[in-house]
């Protein structure tokens, strides 16, 4: 199973993180910034700012939600789904006079940008469906951690991901209740 303890190198990075207490800091990728999963990731972020840095968002059309947390996160990439959405979020933020300009992207090379941008060493993904399973692929072939709120990706892709995770050496965790409750059954489990 994906878990923090699925392998002794797995088990290990999590006891050392485990141990770094309040002192610890993760830069986030955050697709599906403006949806309940995205906001409620930035609601910890606020709760917690020494300990969380948002280094991209990605979100489907709300830009003016997007322009509001591109204005109080300043990432480096912000993504949305079509062109058009991305040119209202570049607009509201010159209407904003936003000094920490982030590069605009759209489609799925924007969600993939964010997803692998190289500063970011966990992504939530928290994109509906099928759309969550590229992103992943791509964020875990870049030794980033998933805190995965999308079971799309695991139900369609999970003969692809399980393999990549133990490849690659990354943790994959539960960021919703249902993934965490599935998560804290399967503890213990022998394979």
């Amino acid at each position: 199973p994906s878990s923090p303890v699925n392998s002794a190198a797995s088990m290990k990075k999590t006891l050392s993180e485990a141990l770094k207490g309040a002192t610890f800091q993760k830069r986030l990728s955050l697709l599906g910034s403006t949806g309940s999963i995205g906001t409620q990731t930035l609601e910890i972020c606020d709760a917690c700012p020494d300990n969380f840095v948002v280094d991209a968002l990605s979100a489907g059309r709300n830009a003016a939600l997007l322009a509001e947390q591109v204005m109080k996160y300043r990432p480096k990439i912000a993504s949305l789904e079509t062109p058009e959405a991305a040119l209202e979020l570049k607009e509201r933020l010159e209407a904003a006079n936003c000094q920490h300009m982030p590069t605009i992207l759209s489609g799925p090379e924007g969600i993939l940008a964010a997803a692998t941008v190289d500063t970011a060493d966990t992504v939530v993904t928290g994109i509906v469906g099928a759309a969550g399973l590229l992103p992943t692929i791509e964020a875990i072939k870049c030794g980033k951690d998933i805190a995965l709120a999308n079971k799309e990706t695991l139900i369609s892709g999970g003969p692809v991901i399980q393999p990549l995770v133990e490849k690659y050496g990354i943790n994959m965790l539960p960021a919703d209740s249902e993934h965490s409750a599935i998560f804290q059954c399967l503890q213990g489990v022998p394979q």
